[in-house]
């Protein structure tokens, strides 16, 4: 990326007045998040050489003392009547213009240059307010004041005026190359309490195409799943019921992928990564549903898992050193089409970033991913027969489909931002946001406000039946819990654990779950793995939120979100949970009178999914999930955004990707 300079005006000028004399316009959806306000122009010269350019100009910024900071808004920075912001803890809360361009697959991007308006200088009379992540667990702080690496640092924040990542993935099934500009109006100089504001800039885009398609497949297919061998016999009734609706499906053992892919994969996790990759390329797949977790209570894979190590330490409140991700076999492939292994370094440690080192990963889902975590046979039997009986019954026309689980309480404990006699209810707020998010759907509140959150009460709640459980709060491998209002270290409600998952009987009621909290999605759990692993070290332990049990993380047979889905004669049909430590916005740093647990981090996420469903009608549920995931990269996704890669990597979808939610109408 390059500032023009006096001596490129004179060339630059030439070459735009060529360029202007053979434009054509830029097709809408190229670019499906940009500001309709701006001049779009794009052309193709004779040697395949295509460029955009584009323009934007800029309102004199408004400066609005908050909280003993300043918020700084600026109106052409609007995306549906919602100021943008750049949002990362500890850091300068920044107005940003998002536009993202879909390019077809393969693109390289050759060049972005810009020229702006002469800067002015803006004096602040306080510091720029700084993004706060809330956290889970014993402290109830934020997890860190401003980074004084920014706010003592002479050099502007942002460094530059445009920024820009690409990605390779699907938006809404169309294999697409992605570039996402990010440009600001304002740069922020910490030192002197000053900005700097340009009111117009004009950005140019240089690209080319691949020569031929990347991907050229032989015989369309839509959905591959992958198992051990012991299992297909079970899964075909399930391969049955796909090819009967339409859906082409492949099925491979686990064993047939080592042995075709030989010496190809370093391991057998790269392995079943290179065999979706030539499974793509030959049959075009856009759903892989992965069958298999830990056989049984042992410490041995059905199928294997890749761990994240993006973990930004100090920006969460104890360190968490890894965690699993299965984004990993997701993402196949980079912008350009080539591999994306999460090894760049080719030094067998995948999915780093560190303060030392940052992993080439592209993070954007090539395919709509979900697993299965199988232990045995009897598992597999159970959510074959549930997704099943869920997909042929048409349960959408059913009465208790049209409900909406809302589980929740006050998350955390009313930060310095909000004054004593305010309560800022988090968890509830969540869950009326997505009473918004589902219009039409009856909501069927289980608060803490109301009621003990605990056995009985969510039980009672989902043998009603609902399409949909949002459950937002605190979590471990082994249990979920809130707190009464106002929050408190010992305010809690009693909590609801995987025990309690015993005694549900919602039989063939069952929602797709959401859930808000950290851990309950880590399905390497199992009784062997604790004794190997032996006795977790200090501060590195997990924290268990249900009070007076006896239920520990790591003595569980099963983490809590594939408790819940692989329950027979109940449960749910599909769980989305992190496999890791999760983490929610902090207060209202851009003083939109919105909470930032609903417009950063895992809120976003969770309510964007149930979105996509309840106002944009999408209905299947891996597409529904992925394209969440690369939406929160378009949004999030920056140079320094370590949280927001985690976000994505540790959001796991638990059932077949595949599902019509609702089922198939007959």
């Amino acid at each position: 990326m390059k500032n023009f300079n006096q001596k490129k005006i004179l060339t630059i000028g030439l070459f735009m007045i060529f360029l202007f004399s053979c434009i054509i316009p830029i097709v809408e959806s190229q670019n499906m998040q940009i500001d309709q306000n701006i001049n779009i122009r794009t052309q193709t010269l004779e040697n395949e050489t295509k460029y955009i350019e584009y323009k934007h100009t800029f309102s004199e910024p408004e400066i609005v003392p908050y909280r003993n900071y300043i918020v700084v808004r600026v109106k052409e920075t609007n995306h549906n009547r919602i100021i943008l912001f750049d949002y990362n803890p500890g850091k300068p809360v920044i107005p940003v213009n998002i536009s993202v361009f879909n390019l077809e697959f393969g693109s390289k991007i050759l060049d972005i240059e810009f020229e702006y308006s002469t800067p002015e200088i803006i004096d602040l009379p306080d510091k720029l307010i700084y993004g706060r992540a809330s956290i889970d667990g014993f402290d109830y702080l934020p997890f860190k004041t401003m980074d004084l690496g920014v706010y003592e640092n002479s050099d502007p924040y942002p460094i530059d005026w445009v920024s820009y990542h690409t990605g390779g993935g699907l938006s809404f099934g169309e294999r697409t190359s992605f570039l996402v500009v990010r440009v600001y109006p304002v740069r922020y100089y910490p030192v002197n309490d000053q900005l700097e504001f340009i009111r117009s800039i004009t950005v140019n885009i240089s690209y080319q195409e691949p020569e031929e398609p990347i991907i050229q497949e032989e015989e369309k297919q839509d959905l591959l799943i992958l198992a051990p061998s012991n299992f297909l016999k079970d899964l075909q009734p399930l391969v049955y019921f796909k090819e009967n609706h339409g859906v082409k499906t492949e099925i491979h053992s686990l064993e047939d992928v080592y042995n075709l892919m030989g010496s190809t994969g370093r391991d057998r996790q790269e392995k079943i990564k290179y065999f979706i990759k030539e499974s793509i390329e030959k049959w075009d797949i856009k759903y892989v549903l992965l069958v298999g977790g830990i056989k049984g209570q042992s410490s041995f894979w059905n199928l294997p898992i890749r761990y994240s190590r993006v973990v930004p330490m100090e920006e969460q409140e104890y360190p968490e050193q890894m965690f699993v991700s299965d984004i990993y076999y997701a993402d196949i492939f980079d912008s350009e089409g080539g591999f994306s292994s999460w090894d760049s370094n080719m030094d067998d440690e995948f999915a780093v970033w560190n303060e030392t080192f940052k992993e080439e990963m592209d993070n954007y889902p090539d395919v709509y991913l979900g697993r299965l975590a199988c232990r045995d046979v009897f598992e597999v039997k159970t959510m074959v027969n549930k997704i099943l009986n869920y997909e042929m019954v048409r349960v959408a026309n059913e009465d208790w489909f049209n409900n909406l689980l809302l589980v929740a309480g006050d998350s955390y404990i009313n930060n310095i931002q909000w004054p004593e006699d305010v309560i800022v209810n988090e968890g509830e707020l969540a869950g009326e946001e997505a009473v918004k998010k589902m219009p039409g759907f009856n909501p069927i509140r289980v608060y803490a406000s109301e009621m003990d959150i605990n056995r009985k009460t969510v039980n009672n709640a989902m043998k009603k039946g609902c399409s949909f459980a949002y459950i937002c709060g605190h979590g471990s491998a082994a249990s979920w819990n809130t707190h009464f209002e106002p929050a408190d270290e010992n305010n809690w409600c009693t909590g609801y654990d995987v025990f309690d998952m015993i005694f549900l009987k919602n039989k063939e009621k069952l929602p797709i779950a959401v859930i808000g909290g950290c851990h309950n999605g880590e399905f390497n759990k199992s009784i062997s793995m604790r004794i190997k692993n032996g006795l977790a070290k200090k501060g590195l332990q997990y924290f268990s939120p249900t009070k007076g049990r006896f239920w520990f993380d790591g003595w569980i047979p099963n983490c809590w979100a594939w408790f819940l889905t692989s329950k027979r004669n109940g449960g749910t049909i599909a769980t989305i949970a992190n496999t890791g430590l999760g983490t929610h916005g902090d207060g209202d740093q851009d003083n939109n009178s919105v909470v930032d647990y609903l417009e950063v981090l895992d809120g976003w996420l969770e309510l964007r999914f149930l979105e996509l469903y309840g106002i944009e009608d999408r209905d299947i549920l891996g597409e529904n999930h992925g394209q969440t995931l690369t939406e929160y990269l378009h949004r999030f996704l920056g140079d320094d955004a370590r949280m927001d890669v985690k976000m994505v990597h540790q959001w796991e979808l638990f059932g077949d990707p595949s599902m019509k939610i609702g089922g198939y109408e007959f």
